[in-house]
């Protein structure tokens, strides 16, 4: 059975690399629904926050409502939220191959509600195609370091 997130956790990982990026994979459905699947630590700027990754073969997202909840009451409090999309098919633009979206925390609703062509166009931070080794690592890193 393919994971939920295409293997987008495993390329996040792979392509921001240890020592400089400190990961710490959350599986919590048992203990407390909703909180994101990876926590992260950049140490060059001493940021840290949360990503939650998602994949979808259209436009729609699967977000459940304690997702939704859990981001939206951590944004508020000034916390680093992301959710990433490994989008095919008709999210990926035209079918132009393997997205990668970057979605504000604060945008989850949104996400969930309208799906990726439903966003306002604030909401979406950073998007690539052509697959894990065409998406711009540099600025996602960027991103996920700076924008709260």
């Amino acid at each position: 059975m393919p994971r939920a997130d295409s293997g987008l956790r495993h390329a996040v990982q792979a392509y921001l690399p240890k020592p400089q990026w400190l990961w710490t994979p959350i599986e919590t459905g048992a203990t407390h629904q909703g909180v994101p699947d990876s926590f992260w630590a950049h140490e060059p700027t001493q940021t840290h926050g949360w990503i939650e990754h998602k994949a979808t073969n259209g436009w729609s997202v699967n977000v459940r409502p304690h997702q939704i909840s859990w981001l939206e009451r951590h944004v508020r409090a000034g916390v680093r939220c992301h959710l990433l999309v490994r989008a095919s098919g008709a999210g990926s633009a035209n079918h132009r191959g393997d997205a990668l979206w970057v979605v504000r925390g604060s945008a989850v609703r949104s996400l969930a509600e309208a799906g990726l062509n439903g966003l306002p166009g604030d909401a979406v931070l950073g998007r690539w195609y052509g697959g894990p080794r065409d998406w711009n690592w540099t600025a996602l890193q960027g991103i996920l370091t700076h924008d709260r």
